[in-house]
């Protein structure tokens, strides 16, 4: 694997683990915290500023889910037969659905209806937080099993439930900071795309 291909796909899995995953458990907190809170002004300009942060991701996933692609059909070789295999074979739908599905998700919460929609957000979640390969295995594992005592397996979670909730807070605080920087981002843009015409006039 060459370091361009290593790249998009860290960037491709950080999105996915640290963005998609910790966006599904912050949308159960938003919607725990909009039927709790009384004063909801602020909770849905976080929701807001949060959903603008979760379409911009999705648009950086999806792209370098085509740039991957497209550099491996360039790129030819035993990449290229293995790709054609994984988008043309008996499991081409393992290929495309995760990309599609959370460009799908993440690009449908633009819509006010739908960040406001508890339903809706609620239906989202799972999608968010269990990846696809977790889904079928799991699905596929407890066909076999029905035994709890199997589950261990599936799961393969070898953590106490004070390390799990340390680690999802921990991935929340680093949520929280990346909206933060993708807030002073975008407005220090707005500042510089409404200066400018400015200082032409001037």
């Amino acid at each position: 694997m060459d370091a361009f291909t290593f790249v998009l796909m860290l960037i491709m899995d950080f999105i996915r683990i640290d963005i998609f995953i910790v966006f599904g458990l912050y949308s159960l907190i938003f919607l725990i915290g909009s039927i709790i809170l009384k004063d909801k002004d602020r909770l849905y300009k976080l929701d807001d500023l949060s959903s603008r942060f979760i379409s911009f991701s999705g648009l950086v996933y999806f792209s370098c889910f085509l740039i991957l692609i497209i550099f491996f059909l360039i790129k030819g070789g035993e990449e290229r037969v293995n790709l054609f295999n994984r988008m043309f074979g008996p499991y081409w739908f393992a290929f495309f659905l995760p990309p599609l599905t959370y460009l799908l998700i993440t690009q449908i919460i633009r819509f006010k209806w739908v960040r406001k929609s508890k339903v809706i957000r609620l239906l989202f979640i799972p999608f968010l937080l269990i990846t696809f390969e977790q889904f079928f295995v799991l699905i596929t594992s407890l066909h076999r099993d029905y035994m709890p005592s199997s589950w261990s397996m599936v799961t393969n979670i070898n953590l106490s439930i004070f390390e799990i909730i340390t680690g999802f807070l921990i991935k929340i605080l680093f949520y929280s900071v990346y909206i933060g920087l993708f807030y002073l981002i975008t407005e220090r843009l707005k500042k510089f795309s409404f200066a400018k015409p400015n200082k032409e006039i001037n």
